[in-house]
């Protein structure tokens, strides 16, 4: 899934009217799996000047990248901190963790060749999906429009429990932004 869907989605899923000071675990939780995505693209493509063919093409799929990667979408590791937060009592860490277990469970059913290894360092095993969030030989085609679809109608759930108009104009903008960047890589690929 793309990225402003995790984060729409997840924030509507754990809402809670009552308390709204949680959104932002929500939110922080549904971009932290792919942090370190945009960590490596900042240094393979300013820091080591590599191409974007090159960066996705083989970069990604360096060991070293793949470990990063893959500690921060790591259920075991997730399962850790929120028995930690359980303990502990704290709302934020619970649900930050609960947000981080959507983001990956949207990633495993949704990724081909280019998945994580979920239950890593316990097991080296990465699920390869027959449905992609982005690949038209799988299924991308169909799952964009499902996922754009589902993400609007989390936003239009979400919209009257955000309390500011910052938060929603937040919210109006990363649909857009979303729909525009599907509509650019639809048109150049």
């Amino acid at each position: 899934m793309n990225i402003q869907s995790h984060a729409i989605i997840n924030v509507a899923l754990l809402s809670r009217k009552e308390k709204p000071h949680l959104h932002r675990y929500a939110l922080i939780g549904a971009l932290l799996p792919d942090l370190p995505m945009f960590v490596f693209w900042g240094i393979e493509t300013f820091v080591l000047k590599h191409s974007q063919g090159q960066i996705w093409e083989s970069r990604y799929f360096l060991p070293q990248w793949q470990n990063v990667f893959d500690t921060f979408n790591s259920v075991p590791f997730i399962l850790i901190i929120l028995g930690l937060g359980y303990w502990l009592k704290s709302e934020a860490i619970i649900v930050c963790c609960l947000s981080m277990l959507l983001h990956a469970a949207g990633d495993f059913f949704l990724h081909v060749d280019d998945g994580h290894r979920h239950f890593f360092p316990v097991l080296q095993f990465t699920f390869q999906s027959p449905i992609s969030y982005w690949d038209a030989n799988h299924y991308g085609d169909i799952v964009s429009v499902a996922e754009i679809l589902v993400t609007i109608g989390a936003s239009v759930y979400l919209f009257p429990r955000l309390q500011s108009r910052i938060t929603q104009g937040a919210l109006i903008t990363a649909n857009l932004l979303g729909l525009l960047a599907r509509v650019g890589f639809a048109i150049f690929g």
